[in-house]
């Protein structure tokens, strides 16, 4: 059975506005230090074969992920490209009523491709270590916004 890294957060706020920050905002929210140019910006191009890309102040590039399926306001699942662009991981994101004031944020990663599998003990620990830091601070921001 293949390895599968699930976390899980109660944001306080609809669906819909989950959803809108995670993907409208993540710029504001997404730390700077899991992003590949610190002084760069976030940005999705919010549809199916759309990616998301974090660009320096140069103008240099670096796509993140790929969006492969898109159902606003329940749904994004991403081809995943940080560790390797050559070896990406699917990254799954559910958005899911708690409430009417509260959504529970889903975040399941796992390997994608044969050559992702052989390497995934290796990546996980850095995965798990990325999204224990983006949902709390996607929380933190949602938490505080007016």
């Amino acid at each position: 059975m293949d390895e599968i890294l699930v976390r899980t957060m109660t944001l306080a706020c609809p669906v819909e506005h989950a959803f809108r920050t995670f993907t409208d905002k993540v710029d504001l929210w997404w730390p700077k230090g899991h992003r590949k140019h610190r002084d760069g910006s976030l940005r999705f191009d919010l549809v199916e074969g759309g990616d998301l890309v974090d660009r320096a102040s140069d103008g240099d590039e670096w796509t993140m992920a790929r969006i492969t399926a898109l159902e606003p306001p329940a749904r994004l699942d991403l081809e995943w490209y940080p560790g390797s662009p050559l070896a990406p991981t699917r990254v799954e994101i559910r958005f899911e009523s708690a409430g009417a004031e509260a959504t529970e944020i889903t975040i399941t990663h796992r390997a994608l491709t044969l050559e992702t599998k052989s390497i995934w003990p290796q990546r996980v620990g850095l995965f798990t270590a990325g999204w224990d830091a983006v949902l709390p601070a996607l929380n933190a921001f949602i938490s505080t916004e007016d």
